[in-house]
């Protein structure tokens, strides 16, 4: 699918330095709404671009991912605050925020704030979370489908191509995280002969798109509060949790049953529901570091005693502000706009049941009905087809062992699919979302940017050591 040349060569107005952005100036830039009809109505992408510092080595595309609200310039802000000087020296880094969120051409719904989680909505029955879900989907869609109808990766991708043209790049580098590990692999298939390098970081399997990536959370899940919960035994001394990994398990457990039997159950004085119980050590079991909040939220939970400003500060952050909503109607388009979802509620509620027994913390959760299922549109074309002869750029796939949401196994399938054109990367006993750099990791740091800036590889299955190592593996996390 070709793209007029008019696209490419617009002109754009970069701002002042946004200090919120870490110095990064906005601009806007024009797309077509819909690829196959160029020029028949635009829509607009945010972006926002930090230039080296230094001697300028080209552009490093920041790809948006699913959290931060889906909002690339968050992540972007994130990044500039952490990023190894030899990379903002080298790179005009930019980042953007996807089609209809944020800074590009928002859609809102309003939505409420509980149907904002519907991704983790913990279902009543099953004919409640038809009605839940159904609900989400139709307020999502009605009289916005003549934007949303074109919200897939393919189309996202083509606005990333779009943005290399704006930039005056023949070829980008590329960094992405979670889903954006998605696009960078869908670009590479689409645009390769436009993309140099590109890092993923927290990877999706390619085989979840997309029912996939909620029914493989479950186990993962189960998998990450147990070894929370070994941590947690280690630390009884000062949580008084439980001195073994079950005791702990316990007493979160009996927290559970007690909101699920909908007896009250507070948190600073705010009541916990179905959804908040497990939201809450969702959040915060994307990372290790922040194993101490939980341990001393269920404390509070169980005995009253006053929180530790740190956890204070954390569920700031976390709850502070309602959950963005154009990221969530976004999200919810391009999970139904990459692949059709089965239509059979049967199956749902078959699998439902099924994974409530197996993993009690989020089975139901997650193998159950959701919105895309109800999505009043098909695709308007095929998820791409990865790891084909004709796909270009080099890959460099970073996958911390015990990462819950993107689990290792997630990753190796993902570098299987790429073959050669990527090399793997096993950051050891490290449970975290988005390690690079963000973990502190500095082998890890330093290997990236070696790769970024001349290509060097580690060799294949290269195993990065974590020297601040918080727990003793009892057994591998993966797969």
């Amino acid at each position: 699918m070709n793209q007029p040349a008019s696209y490419y060569r617009q002109q754009v107005a970069w701002g002042e330095p946004d200090p919120a952005l870490g110095g990064a100036r906005r601009a806007v830039l024009r797309v077509p709404l819909d690829y196959r009809r160029p020029g028949e109505r635009d829509i607009e992408i945010g972006i926002a671009r930090h230039s080296a510092t230094g001697r300028r080595q080209g552009v490093l595309l920041v790809g948006p991912g699913d959290d931060l609200g889906n909002s690339g310039l968050a992540l972007l802000a994130a990044l500039l605050g952490s990023l190894p000087e030899r990379l903002t020296e080298a790179f005009d880094i930019v980042g953007f925020d996807h089609r209809f969120m944020g800074a590009s051409t928002p859609v809102f719904c309003d939505l409420e704030p509980e149907e904002r989680f519907w991704v983790f909505h913990q279902p009543e029955s099953f004919d409640a979370e038809m009605r839940y879900q159904a609900t989400v989907a139709a307020k999502c869609s009605a009289g916005t489908l003549d934007l949303l109808a074109h919200a897939n990766s393919r189309n996202i991708c083509r606005d990333m191509d779009v943005i290399r043209g704006v930039l005056g790049a023949d070829r980008i580098d590329y960094l992405g995280y979670s889903y954006g590990t998605y696009l960078g692999a869908v670009y590479g298939e689409m645009f390769g002969a436009h993309l140099n390098r590109a890092v993923l970081d927290a990877i999706c399997s390619p085989d979840w798109v997309w029912r996939g990536l909620f029914t493989d959370f479950p186990a993962n899940g189960e998998r990450a509060l147990n070894r929370w919960c070994r941590w947690a035994a280690t630390q009884h001394a000062t949580y008084r949790l439980g001195t073994a990994g079950p005791e702990v398990r316990a007493a979160y457990d009996s927290v559970l049953a007690a909101v699920d039997r909908g007896e009250p159950v507070t948190l600073m004085g705010f009541p916990l529901d179905r959804t908040l119980a497990r939201l809450i050590p969702v959040g915060i079991l994307n990372s290790e570091k922040a194993y101490p909040v939980l341990a001393d939220i269920l404390r509070h939970l169980l005995t009253q005693a006053d929180l530790d400003a740190s956890s204070m500060e954390f569920l700031a952050r976390m709850f502070g502000e309602p959950k963005e909503e154009s990221g969530t109607v976004a999200q919810l388009a391009i999970l139904a706009g990459d692949a059709l979802w089965p239509r059979s509620p049967a199956l749902y509620e078959q699998d439902m049941l099924k994974a409530a027994g197996e993993f009690p913390w989020t089975g139901a959760a997650l193998n159950g009905i959701k919105a895309p299922a109800f999505w009043p549109v098909p695709p308007a074309e095929p998820a791409t087809r990865l790891g084909t002869e004709s796909g270009g750029g080099s890959y460099l796939l970073v996958a911390a062992d015990e990462d819950m949401s993107t689990p290792w196994a997630a990753a190796r399938r993902m570098h299987e699919v790429l073959g050669e054109r990527s090399t793997f990367v096993t950051v050891a006993d490290t449970a975290h979302h988005r390690v690079f750099p963000f973990y502190g990791n500095t082998g890890l740091n330093e290997l990236v940017c070696d790769f970024l800036l001349t290509g060097s590889t580690p060799g294949p299955d290269h195993v990065c050591p974590n020297p601040d190592r918080l727990l003793e593996p009892a057994a591998s996390g993966r797969g």
